[in-house]
Order: C-alpha cells, then structure tokens, then sequence
C-alpha cells in the first residue's frame, strides 16, 4: 500500500512506521507458517436464534448469551496493562457473520471519512479472516469511530506483499453507536461499539474456504484494536507539518541541483524545522498508541497468518 497523501516524504515515514514495520518484518521473515506451537485461542461462535439489527447498539438477545472475549493483549510498543480495554462478540446465521466490539475510549476521534483511506494509521478495529487457514487469500476490515471503513484482500504476504485495497465485502454492513462525542476532547467519552455483518456470498471466490459453514466447521481469524492516546489534535498537526514539508520538498526538486545555493539553503533550513518539529510529536503519538489483538501475535504486527484464533460454528 501506498503512504497517507496527506503524510508524504519524512513525516509520513516516521508517523506511520509502526504500521508498516508489520508488513516489512512478515515479508523478510519468510513464508507463514499456518500452525503455531502457541496456543491458539479457540472461540465458540453461537447461531443467532433471531434477527440482527445492524445499527451498533448490541441491545438484541443472541448478543447478550453470546459468549464475551473479554480481554484483548497488548502488542507491539508494551506488553504491559491495557489502558483501554475492548470486549468482543461474534454470531452467525444463515445469511452472514456478525462481529461486535465495545471499546473504552475516553477520546474517541478519527480524520478519515473516506472509504479506503489509510486508517490503520489512527484509531479503528479491526477482523482478519483466513477461513482455510493457509494464510493466503485472506480479508482484512477496519471500521473507524466514524463508521468509515477500508477493506482489503491480503493475498500473499511472502516472499511480497500482494494485497487489493479495490477490492470490496460485497452487501458488508457496518455500525457504530458512540457513547459520547466523537472529535472533541474538551469531554471524557465511555467509549464505542462497533457492530459488523459479512454476508457469507461475499467471501467467495476471492477468500479461499469461505462460504456459509456448516455446524463443527473451524475457520481461522483474528481480532484487533488500535487506540490512539495523542488524539486528534496531534495527528492534524503531524498532518500540517507533512503537508508543509511536501511543498518545501517540491519546491527543493524543482529547483534542481543547478539552482540558486541561497535558496537551496534558505529551503533546506526550513525544512529542518519542520523535522524538528515533528519528532517529538511524532514519538509522542507512537508512544500513547495501544495496539491490541485477541490472539496476540507475540512479534510485531498483525499479519502473521499462524497466530490468528480459531472459531468453531456452534449450533
């Protein structure tokens, strides 16, 4: 995938570095492995006994006698205690797979409103989905606090990365219900929950071993949450600065290596202080970020194929 337009050149580098090491580390480390010596957590998807209603509020029966994961680990920059805790659920029934988050958030924010816009580099969740387990041809959702989504196909990640940002879940319903107000930290949100519907039909004939399952089928998959403690604030900042530096760096090729030397310094000196600018807010917005999964990964990232959870469809 290509860098955040709004984040070009240094900034975009350094404010989403973490995002990306995932994708670099997996691809040098060799091909997945599809079973892990690990234990896996194994999760007991119940079949829903009534309708669904998509609309992020959770308030039906099947999804209070679902069982609840009740803790996701930390990964990434600590392994320590989770400041902001997510719960989730999961239901089927003929018709499709529902997935459900709460998470705690006491400033729930996010820039990006566009579908496919890079929003694993602010707050979202997110469910990876590898049915047969082989760790190909699998799909990737994020949902923001703004119900914006972006959903992908991971094809391969080795020995390069093959993924299809154009890609869509065909007839995917999505929901956010926010307790408090997204986009304003002036007040202490409890947090948002999130409610998902991938309709079966949308799996084939890209995700391989998808499909509506039977009873005692096993799929594999896993859960993730990224919460961005800086807020908004810090990353329309971190964006202004990237914008900035871009123009100056345009300005600094069009000039070329034969232009005016004074100018050249003049550029490359302004330059600098944008930099400077933007490394402590840079490190201050990477060092409030919790990255947290279901089943942890227990090395960087999230797309490590072997350490997604199994579910198994219960009657």
């Amino acid at each position: 995938m290509s860098l955040p337009r709004a984040l070009p050149g240094f900034l975009a580098a350094s404010l989403i570095a973490s995002s990306f090491a995932a994708r670099e580390a997996a691809a040098a480390e060799g091909p997945p492995t599809v079973f892990s010596e690990s234990p896996l957590p194994l999760y007991m998807v119940r079949q829903a006994g009534g309708e669904i209603s998509v609309d992020g509020r959770l308030d039906e029966f099947d999804w209070a006698a679902a069982p609840q994961i009740d803790a996701f680990t930390r990964i990434l920059n600590d392994y320590g205690r989770v400041a902001s805790p997510t719960r989730a659920r999961m239901l089927w029934d003929h018709e499709a797979l529902y997935i459900a988050y709460a998470c705690r958030d006491p400033d729930m924010w996010a820039l990006f409103t566009e579908e496919d816009d890079p929003m694993w580099s602010e707050e979202v969740v997110e469910v990876f989905i590898d049915p047969d387990g082989d760790g190909l041809d699998y799909l990737e959702l994020e949902v923001n606090p703004l119900n914006a989504i972006v959903d992908l196909h991971i094809g391969r990640i080795h020995p390069e990365w093959v993924s299809d940002k154009d890609w869509d879940i065909l007839g995917l319903e999505t929901a956010v219900h926010a307790v408090g107000t997204v986009n304003d930290s002036t007040d202490v949100d409890r947090g948002w929950a999130v409610e998902i519907a991938i309709p079966w039909t949308a799996f084939a004939p890209t995700i391989a071993g998808g499909g509506k399952p039977r009873v005692g089928d096993r799929w594999r998959l896993n859960l993730y949450r990224i919460e961005r403690g800086a807020g908004a604030g810090v990353r329309a900042r971190l964006r202004e600065l990237g914008e900035a530096e871009a123009r100056l760096t345009e300005r600094l090729e069009t000039l070329g290596e034969d232009g005016d030397p004074g100018e050249r310094s003049r550029l490359e000196a302004e330059l600098g202080v944008l930099r400077a600018q933007a490394e402590p807010l840079g490190e201050r917005y990477r060092g409030e970020t919790e990255y947290t999964a279901w089943s942890p990964t227990f090395q960087r990232g999230f797309h490590h194929p072997a350490r997604f959870g199994v579910v198994e469809f219960a009657p």
